[in-house]
């Protein structure tokens, strides 16, 4: 099921579902408290509170890509975008931290053809369609590709903006500032191990230093 404007994938196979017929998420894992000087490390939630969205229509999707032309329906201009979640405990100290992914796959030429991939602050009770026009609530911050595999950015604002006000979770976009290159073309930065339809814990993480 999907709400809004339906999404159908051709190159890669990339079903789309509303969140709310998404599988259970699996139990929350929380940050400990740290001492200055310590590193500790979350993974993304991987349950019904993340997934993608275009970035013109309401709609949604399990699967964790940033790109455009997901399909050949999609309308010139119109990319996706990935919304993500970390657990935080009350009193965790972050002095730095960094988004982290080591199963990048790409289809197509997204970082030579849609600037450049940025990670951005973003606040919302609920995983759904009505996201897709969300306004950030901080600065972009850009996220540099290590190895072809690899993606990994500076979050460190994003995270203490939300320890500053007691939040007990850090959600996250990833988007690209191009949006779209119109050439019909698909270019996706997807994010999986087996299945491109499934997000699951560990894809990404967030390591913070205290």
């Amino acid at each position: 099921m999907v709400r809004g404007r339906s999404l159908w994938a051709i190159p890669v196979t990339l079903a789309l579902v509303a969140a709310a017929c998404s599988s259970t998420s699996p139990p929350t894992t929380v940050v400990p408290p740290t001492e200055p000087g310590t590193i500790v490390t979350v993974t993304n939630e991987g349950g019904a509170a993340e997934g993608h969205t275009p970035t013109a229509f309401a709609g949604t999707g399990t699967g964790l890509f940033v790109g455009d032309n997901l399909n050949a329906s999609f309308p010139d201009g119109v990319g996706v975008q990935t919304y993500l979640e970390f657990a935080l405990a009350t009193g965790t100290i972050a002095t730095a931290a960094t988004l982290r992914s080591d199963v990048l796959i790409t289809s197509g030429t997204p970082f030579a053809d849609l600037g450049d991939l940025v990670a951005e602050a973003v606040t919302y009770e609920t995983f759904g369609p009505d996201l897709f026009d969300l306004r950030a609530s901080g600065p972009p911050a850009p996220c540099q590709v290590n190895g072809g595999t690899a993606v990994v950015c500076d979050v460190t604002a994003a995270v203490t903006t939300a320890m500053s006000e007691g939040r007990s979770k850090v959600q996250i976009r990833l988007r690209f500032t191009g949006v779209a290159d119109n050439d019909g073309a698909q270019d996706l930065a997807m994010f999986y191990r087996a299945n491109s339809n499934e997000n699951e814990p560990g894809l990404f993480t967030l390591t913070i230093e205290g």
